[in-house]
């Protein structure tokens, strides 16, 4: 035996790696080490000829984690590594489909279909559908639809539902699109390969004698098709070893079937299974936080993390309590601002919050802080094309330029097409002329009439603009509502909008950036002096953030996508009912309950939790209450603080020592 691949192991992970034939079933904890075990096993099967590097495939959820795994095991095999299959079950597909094309009825050189050009044919096949109208239907809700169908093989409505009845129409027809393409969508990948090895018993064979070991990771995370697919594969010889663990298994929403690790032991004879209970990642503090959470779910693999090796820091997490999320904002980027103070670099901090909405306010604190940040799953506030788009309207309110005025000329439309963009930029070049400049000169530049009154038009709408923020009775932020609803940019982003609820949404995100004007407004005058320092703090961020070389920065992301992570010290905003577990989205407590245990065991030595008495909602400040999660966790077990963290005398005497220098540098005559 080469016990150097067990060199490390503690003994449920020796156990695990030391697994040879059949069924085996490693349900690992958070932080318990999985990723080591997977790369023990793998040496080890192939060090000692149990099989050869070619007949192991492993299956995962990311081509990062693949790779992870190939070069751990290849730093001690060397090249015998590379003939290992890892990969993502998508590129398994591909590759079974590349090797059985003509048994697929694909070309040799089918391609493959991106979701976004997916929903483009969708919308099509609906336009004759429903007269010409390829809007009355939501495209993504329909290919859902069409997933769920392929997926269970059905082809025809079995009841009355609008919905149904237009997937019905849209699949034969989608089908067919595909095939005359010579392309294979994302679905396609998992369902053909399926479908070679249930028609075709030889081609089935062959696979399952070409992959005589199957390890499937993040296995929680599986669904239905990619079961059959795995069973497919493995149900002659049964050497099937799968890792996750059931308590994070937070992705039900998008097909994720959590049975498929419940019912793991009971569907596969014989199954070993063992438990990878020892965390390696967090304080014995967090991690009794953690099992209080997760021990309210009942339909469970039950197991206890425990802290292994060396604790560090054991301090308890603690719970805040805000008057109102502007509040939250605030002292969060203080208590940041504290932790960097403690020694706690930017990018060991991260700030987790259950969705994209609650991300812009503490965003807009940092960058008033001039913390460097990073927005993980998802477009950060300052980079929406909305945001992008107030901004410019903005800046060329007070000092046209050009790539601002290239943004809004046409946003939105207006009547100025590419064709007078053109003329203008002709023109520009032609005087030496400023953009903005060139485009006030369009008869000049022989840009029609019509176009040209309304270039005419949004110069003049610009002159007033900051005139019209700054009046009163409204605030700013109202008064920047106001005019975007006047200027038609509400009308607009419904019209771009897939669905009134998206809609919805990106109004919201423009409401939350006049609130943020407000904010910076609030604090000093009513002026235009106000909105242009107001604009500079906004490019600020770009300064701090697109930086490509310095790293150091805060992660911002929300809980499903802090999956996999780990940081010394977590915040997790909005521990409130209709917040997590979430109104419309939380249909599935238990679900939510392990998001919430997922985002608290990212957190190595400080947890911190928030809360707040008020949040605005819906343009109103509304009551907010804690969260269920919340109080179910024991009050021992946490340290609870209303309002903001108050000084100790020490930090309040080295503050005001800072001040009084500052105070002395100052030449009372300059």
């Amino acid at each position: 035996m080469n016990s150097h691949w067990l060199s490390g192991l503690n003994s449920e992970q020796k156990e695990a790696a030391l697994h040879n034939h059949g069924p085996l079933l490693i349900l690992a904890g958070a932080g318990s080490g999985k990723t080591t075990v997977l790369v023990a096993r793998s040496g080890r099967l192939i060090e000692e000829k149990i099989v050869s590097p070619k007949e192991l495939c492993v299956m995962t959820f990311t081509n990062k984690a693949a790779r992870e795994l190939k070069t751990r095991v290849r730093a001690k095999l060397g090249t015998l590594a590379e003939s290992i299959w890892a990969g993502t079950f998508h590129s398994f597909g591909l590759k079974i489909l590349r090797e059985f094309y003509k048994e697929a009825n694909l070309p040799k050189t089918f391609g493959i279909l991106e979701p976004g050009d997916a929903a483009s044919i969708v919308k099509e096949i609906l336009k004759d559908f429903h007269h010409g109208d390829k809007t009355a239907y939501d495209a993504e809700r329909i290919l859902s639809l069409l997933s769920q169908w392929r997926e269970r093989g059905q082809i025809a409505s079995a009841g009355v539902d609008e919905y149904d009845q237009a997937v019905e129409w849209v699949l034969p027809h989608y089908t067919k699109r595909l095939r005359h393409l010579g392309m294979v969508d994302f679905d396609g990948l998992i369902l053909k390969p399926i479908e070679l090895m249930e028609k075709n018993s030889e081609i089935k064979d062959r696979l399952q004698s070409y992959f005589t070991q199957v390890m499937v990771d993040e296995f929680q995370d599986t669904n239905l098709m990619q079961m059959r697919l795995i069973h497919l594969l493995t149900d002659s010889h049964h050497n099937l070893s799968v890792v996750g663990d059931d308590d994070q298994s937070i992705y039900g929403w998008r097909g994720a079937c959590i049975k498929n690790i419940l019912d793991f032991p009971k569907h596969h004879k014989n199954c070993k299974v063992v438990r990878l209970e020892q965390n390696y990642r967090s304080s014995p503090a967090i991690l009794e936080v953690a099992n209080s959470i997760i021990a309210k779910n009942n339909d469970r693999h039950k197991k206890v993390l425990k802290a292994a090796g060396k604790v560090g820091e054991n301090t308890l997490p603690q719970i805040l309590v805000f008057e109102n999320d502007i509040e939250e904002a605030e002292q969060i980027a203080g208590e940041i601002s504290h932790y960097q103070k403690m020694g706690f670099k930017n990018r060991e901090i991260a700030v987790l919050y259950r969705s994209n909405g609650q991300g812009p306010i503490i965003e807009a604190e940092l960058r008033k802080m001039e913390i460097p940040y990073s927005m993980t799953g998802g477009t950060a506030f300052f980079d929406r094309k909305e945001t992008r788009d107030i901004l410019a309207y903005l800046k060329c309110s007070l000092k046209p330029n050009e790539i601002g005025l290239r943004r809004i000329l046409n946003t939105p439309a207006r009547g100025i097409g590419d064709r007078s963009f053109e003329y203008v930029e002709a023109l520009a070049e032609k005087r030496n002329l400023p953009f903005w400049k060139a485009a006030l000169e369009w008869a000049e530049a022989g840009v029609d009439e019509r176009a040209g009154k309304q270039i005419e038009g949004l110069f003049l709408i610009l002159k007033d603009l900051p005139q019209q923020i700054l009046s009163y009775p409204k605030t700013p932020g109202e008064n920047l509502c106001d005019f975007l609803v006047t200027l038609g940019y509400k009308t607009h982003l419904e019209k771009l909008a897939p669905n009134a609820l998206v809609a919805h949404n990106k109004w919201k995100l423009i409401e939350i950036f006049g609130r943020i004007l407000d904010r910076y407004v609030e604090k000093g005058t009513r002026t235009k002096e106000t909105l242009s320092d107001f604009i500079d703090s906004m490019q600020l961020r770009d300064i701090l953030n697109d930086d490509k070389k310095d790293e150091d920065r805060v992660q911002l992301m929300t809980l499903h996508g802090c999956k996999g992570l780990e940081f010394p010290v977590v915040f997790l905003l909005g521990i409130e009912e209709d917040i997590l577990p979430h109104k419309t989205l939380g249909s599935d407590i238990s679900e939510e309950r392990r998001l919430f245990y997922v985002g608290v065991t990212r957190a190595q030595y400080h947890l911190v939790l928030s809360r707040v008495q008020k949040r605005q909602r819906h343009g109103k400040l509304m009551d907010a209450v804690p969260s269920r999660f919340l109080l179910e966790i024991p009050k021992k077990l946490m340290e609870e603080r209303i309002g903001p963290r108050r000084a100790s005398p020490e930090s309040r005497k080295a503050m005001l020592d800072e001040l009084y220098k500052k105070l002395d540098g100052i030449n009372p005559l300059t």
